[in-house]
Formats: structure tokens, C-alpha cells, sequence
């Protein structure tokens, strides 16, 4: 007869083995059963079931706000006065949400290109820096100058198809920040009020659309030293700031401010820009601008109001008249200088109509 401690060691091995069936028989059950107990918890638990995946559930999209491509243009002779309105408006764009891509055009020069890029950089804006030749336009109007590079930056928008708002800022364009948060709204084009504030002549000129609702009916200028409002219906033909006092000069009617005027950068590469990309030769730069002021002209329909009721008093962008102040600065201080040659000129200049005056 076997002694009982010899049983109870056989007997060990069967209960171990036992107990580790019954384990992993019972947790291969509950695995198998769990996704079935929660089909079954969540009818009878309502809303509170998904309590847990509301704390799990990925964070809202955020909007698309569609990207600003600002485009500003600079003339080759302003030197550190170029520099200083480049500097301040970027510090405006700054605040502007991205995304944002800012286009400057200037001269070919080699040291007042480094100098531009280098301030651009400064700025923490994304950019891109473009040059013209604009040996071509010495002597010539102001006016065709930036239309030249304002063509520049827009070739570049149609060759890399930049998708987005374009807007013509002015280095000395004073803004309101909810105008770019209206322009990001534009799905066709838009038009909005334009103040331009000549401290020289001590005057405000405003230009800018009348609407119907949102819907643009015409335009119109307003004057503050002489208070005459001048007015037209859409077919009026859109101009640039520079070239304003001399087109107003042979015409009554008021002019459309370019800086006034916001559009779809897909208005360059579809079927309307097809005429204009076949007339032109290979390597030119194409004629854009002139197909935005055609579109203005012909298709009045697309145009919208910003802000959408037009309100003389919502001005949101005010342009400085700084090139003619300065002008105006400069003679004062070559006059004061000069009193004895201003006052031989003005001695001369008498006599000579006192000569070609017949009564005396």
C-alpha cells in the first residue's frame, strides 16, 4: 500500500493542468463574447453608450480659407521711401490669417533686388520676388510701368496655377483686417470703395461702386475739396491710381481704382484668357490685366459689393498719396533754398507777360 504523500503528488499534475484549462477556456469565452455584450448594452443605455467614443472622436476640419495672393508693385527709383512703405505694409499683412502669398515686383537691380529680398525675409511672410527690365519704360508713363509688372506677377499666378483671391496692394495702402476676411469670400469678382488721400492738395477722393444688395449697378467719385459726385453705369473701364489725374483730366466720368478690384486667380487660365494667350508670342508677357478690366466692362454680372451693401461709409482701404507729397515737399524745400532764383524766375516770367500783354 502506497503511502497518502505519494497520491496527493500524483495528483498534483492533473489539478494544475485542470486550472489552466478552465482559464484560458474562460478568457477565450469573454473575449468571444464581448463584442456581442456591447451590441446588446448599447440599446438599453441610449446616448450614455457612446459616451466613451464622444471622448475619442477626432478634432473638427479646420475651414478652408483659400489663399490671398497679394500682389504689389514698386517703382525703381523710390530708394529707402520704397523700403520704408514695403516694411510697414508688410507688418499689416502679418495679421492677416494664412494662408497668404505675398508677390513683389521691382526693377532688375542687382543691389536693390538683395536689399528687397532681404527685408522680405525679415518679414516672416511666405513671398516671391519677381524683376522686370524696366530699362524699356524710361521716360515713359507711370502708368504703363505697372501695368508691365502688375502682367509679371500675373503670368507667374497663370504658369504655376496659383489657385486663389488676387489683390493689387499698394505699398502705401492702408487697410482694415476684415478686409481680407470679406476678400477671401470672392467667387468671381469683387469690387469695394477705395479712399485716396492727397495730403499735398489737401483733398479725399473716394472711388468705388453703387450696389443694389450685393450687386454691382455702376460707379462712382467723389471728391472732397470741390464735394461733386460724378457717377456711371458698369461699362465704365477700369484704371489705374497712377495714371488717374490724367485720364480725369479729358474725361468727366469717374475713374475704377485697380486696387479696388478683387478676382479668382482661375479667371487667368480659362476659356476667356484663351484669346489673349494666342495672340501672344512665345515668351511674351501676356496682357492680363487688360483681360481683368475687359471682364469688368463685359461681364458686370460677376461683380459683387465689399462689403456686399457698398456703404460709403464701410471704407476699408485708404490709399496714401505719398509720391505726389513727396514731390510736393521736395519743391517746397528746393524753394526755400533758392529764394533768389525762385524770386529772378518769377521777375522774368513777369516781364514776359507784360511784353506779350498788348495794354501795357
Amino acid at each position: 500500500m502506497e503511502p497518502a504523500g505519494r497520491s496527493k503528488k500524483r495528483a498534483h499534475p492533473w489539478v494544475n493542468a485542470s486550472v489552466h484549462f478552465l482559464l484560458c477556456f474562460a478568457v477565450g469565452a469573454l473575449v468571444a463574447l464581448a463584442p456581442l455584450a456591447a451590441s446588446i448594452r448599447s440599446p438599453f443605455l441610449g446616448p450614455f453608450g457612446d459616451a466613451h467614443r464622444a471622448v475619442a472622436a477626432p478634432p473638427p476640419a479646420a475651414p478652408d480659407l483659400g489663399l490671398l495672393l497679394i500682389v504689389t508693385v514698386t517703382q525703381p527709383d523710390d530708394g529707402m521711401a520704397k523700403d520704408a512703405s514695403v516694411a510697414r505694409l508688410a507688418h499689416t499683412l502679418r495679421h492677416v490669417v494664412p494662408p497668404l502669398l505675398w508677390i513683389v515686383v521691382g526693377a532688375r537691380n542687382r543691389t536693390a533686388t538683395a536689399r528687397t529680398v532681404q527685408l522680405l525675409r525679415g518679414t516672416g511672410l511666405m513671398f516671391r520676388h519677381l524683376t522686370y527690365d524696366a530699362t524699356n519704360f524710361t521716360g515713359g508713363d507711370a502708368g504703363d510701368e505697372a501695368d508691365h509688372q502688375r502682367n509679371v506677377a500675373l503670368s507667374h499666378i497663370e504658369r504655376h496655377q496659383l489657385n486663389g483671391v488676387v489683390h493689387f496692394a499698394g505699398a502705401s495702402g492702408v487697410y482694415d483686417l476684415r478686409f481680407f476676411q470679406m476678400l477671401r469670400q470672392t467667387r468671381g469678382i469683387s469690387a469695394w470703395p477705395v479712399a485716396t488721400i492727397s495730403p499735398a492738395d489737401q483733398k479725399v477722393t473716394l472711388e468705388g461702386p453703387t450696389c443694389n444688395s450685393s450687386q454691382i449697378t455702376g460707379w462712382y467719385s467723389k471728391n472732397s475739396s470741390t464735394n461733386r459726385t460724378q457717377g456711371i453705369s458698369n461699362s465704365m473701364v477700369a484704371a489705374d491710381t497712377n495714371t488717374t489725374a490724367n485720364k480725369n483730366s479729358s474725361s468727366d466720368h469717374p475713374i475704377i481704382n485697380i486696387s479696388g478690384i478683387g478676382f479668382r486667380s482661375s479667371l487667368l487660365w480659362n476659356s476667356e484668357g484663351s484669346l489673349i494667350r494666342g495672340n501672344s508670342s512665345a515668351g511674351a508677357t501676356l496682357d492680363f490685366i487688360q483681360l481683368v478690366r475687359e471682364t469688368v466692362i463685359l461681364d458686370g454680372n460677376k461683380l459683387k459689393g465689399v462689403p456686399s451693401e457698398c456703404f460709403e461709409s464701410q471704407v476699408m482701404l485708404w490709399h496714401m498719396d505719398m509720391q505726389h507729397l513727396l514731390h510736393h515737399v521736395h519743391t517746397k524745400i528746393e524753394q526755400q533754398q533758392n529764394p533768389k532764383e525762385e524770386k529772378e524766375i518769377e521777375q522774368q516770367q513777369n516781364l514776359m507777360k507784360s511784353d506779350e500783354d498788348p495794354t501795357t
